[in-house]
């Protein structure tokens, strides 16, 4: 693949359970140990049904999908900006699926502006992204 084969409406995505391991992988990695993110009852006590993921977790599923979707043996991709929204929480347990869609491109500098958003197993959206992202060829380096 190309930079010219991501069209604006080029779209993919990505499905991965969030797990209690890959919470606590990232807290030892992090140094993030937000008690809501391991104690249920205080997670409860803030109105939440249990202890919630780290949104930084369930966010990574952005970065699959576009690895998976623009990566390629002739590209790489490389994320340059990002806005955010963390919409819902996420549990633990949580199908999160990631969609990632070519909004807009600007064929000189091979940048690609990216709508992603994340939905649970319930299609509920729980995040929302924009991003711009750098399509580099292999063949350049």
């Amino acid at each position: 693949m190309a930079f010219s084969d991501f069209i604006v409406g080029y779209k993919g995505s990505y499905t991965k359970k969030v797990t209690e391991r890959d919470n606590d992988l990232f807290a030892d990695l992090s140094g993030d140990y937000n008690p809501i993110h391991f104690q249920d009852e205080l997670a409860r006590s803030y109105g939440f049904a249990g202890r919630i993921s780290n949104g930084f977790v369930s966010e990574s599923r952005i970065a699959a999908a576009l690895v998976k979707i623009f990566g390629s043996e002739d590209t790489l991709v490389l994320a340059i900006e990002k806005n955010t929204k963390f919409i819902k929480p996420v549990y633990m347990n949580d199908d999160i699926t990631a969609t990632v869609e070519v909004v807009k491109r600007i064929e000189a500098l091979q940048i690609l502006n990216i709508k992603a958003r994340c939905f649970n197993q319930r299609r509920e959206q729980v995040i929302e992204t924009s991003m711009v992202i750098k399509i580099l060829s292999k063949n350049d380096a």
